[in-house]
């Protein structure tokens, strides 16, 4: 997280330099490019049935997200703000936990991928409160396993397409640099597969907080 914030920085310190000096950018208008880190909590949902008997267990746990943004947003003549936007982000989070009897089954958050739209209202000039939703891809990598060896070993990437919902409070500091607080929650739909005579599905969920720095072109 120190290495990612200390890219932040000499980024937004390099890039203001010149946007403050030409002092052409408008707030919360134009092209905008950011990095981001922040808290990070997925969540997996696993259920496990055999058509007689059914078990769920959440597996889930805290970390740190990193990645970055790129969007586009419009100013009207009053203070509506739209836009549109595409990131990617990875994760340092991984839970590991019992399933049923003498098992672990351990979840890896991988690298996301979002896209979507958000819209806004400007208060005071230096601050955008706004609401933002879209697309998400995300990658969980699962790895099962059974000391009894009832059922077989199971190691899986797989990528889940969903959608994030969320939103939060921009502020203008100078120039083109601006810093954003947001919170947003995915939801990856859920999946289904056959697993020697019983039924296992899983529902991944996140939650995220997170804080970012960027610059207007």
């Amino acid at each position: 997280m120190k290495i990612v914030a200390s890219a932040a920085a000499i980024m937004v310190a390099c890039i203001s330099t010149s946007a403050f000096a030409q002092d052409i950018v408008p707030s919360f208008d134009g092209p905008r490019i950011e990095l981001r880190a922040g808290w990070d909590h997925p969540d997996v949902r696993v259920t496990l049935s055999d058509g007689v008997d059914s078990i769920s267990r959440s597996a889930g746990k805290s970390g740190v997200t990193y990645g970055g943004e790129i969007g586009y947003d419009v100013r009207t003549n009053g203070n509506l703000v739209i836009g549109a936007y595409a990131g990617i982000d990875g994760s340092t989070t991984k839970a590991c936990g019992e399933l049923y009897g003498e098992d672990r089954l351990c979840v890896r958050a991988g690298r996301n991928i979002t896209a979507g739209a958000r819209i806004g209202t400007v208060v005071g000039d230096s601050f955008l409160l706004y609401g933002k939703g879209g697309y998400s891809n995300g990658r969980v990598s699962v790895d099962y396993q059974d000391y009894e060896l009832i059922l077989a070993d199971q190691n899986e990437h797989r990528n889940f397409d969903g959608f994030h919902v969320g939103g939060g409070v921009e502020a203008a500091i100078t120039g083109g640099v601006y810093g954003r607080l947001e919170y947003i929650y995915t939801n990856y739909g859920r999946v289904s597969a056959a697993l020697d005579g019983a039924t296992a599905s899983l529902k991944p969920t996140r939650h995220q907080v997170a804080y970012a720095m960027g610059v207007r072109f």
